[in-house]
């Protein structure tokens, strides 16, 4: 048990070299190209220190801009950061938004306006959750496409058979059941 652990520990420890060489190759590539930092995704840390400084907002109408959520806001502290998603098909925006604060007491501010009116309609407001990588992949053991087939293995194909003057292997009555083709 415990080499399996040291195995495990060793291969966290690679992970983590790998990952600080790549994200020290995007760094150089930025540089290069002279692209702005904001560009750089951040690293996992980073990105639970901008969540713990950040909320949610729900029930957005739809027709709301960015500069109207904020003036919403401003009294709550100092925005970094407004957005709005947008649906990836129909470009529409959704009904929620995200602020980054500069300071994590700014949500404390920020949460009292939780059920406060915001036009014409009673906004929901809480504090920002970190996601947490590869748990799409494990909503009720469906992956991507695999509710439809799309993944590999069997499928199982439910077919009736109608047999001709009543005759079925089974006696009376036809025969229904499962038939795998493969």
């Amino acid at each position: 048990m415990a080499q399996s652990d040291n195995n495990c520990n060793s291969m966290e420890l690679e992970i983590e070299a790998e990952a600080a060489a790549l994200r020290e190759i995007q760094n150089q590539i930025a540089e290069k190209m002279e692209l702005p930092t904001k560009m750089i995704p951040p690293t996992a840390e980073e990105q639970k220190e901008i969540d713990s400084r950040s909320v949610f907002i729900g029930n957005v109408d739809f027709g709301s801009s960015i500069e109207d959520i904020e003036e919403h806001f401003k009294g709550c502290g100092e925005i970094i950061r407004t957005t709005i998603p947008k649906d990836k098909f129909t470009k529409k925006q959704k009904n929620f938004a995200y602020i980054e604060f500069a300071s994590a007491e700014s949500i404390e501010n920020a949460l009292v306006m939780n059920g406060s009116l915001f036009r014409s309609r009673q906004i929901v407001v809480t504090a920002k959750r970190t996601n947490k990588p590869g748990m799409g992949a494990q909503r009720g053991g469906r992956g991507r496409g695999g509710f439809r087939g799309g993944r590999g293995g069997q499928q199982t194909v439910v077919v009736k058979y109608v047999y001709v003057n009543g005759s079925s292997p089974r006696g009376r009555g036809g025969f229904r059941g499962r038939f795998n083709p493969y």
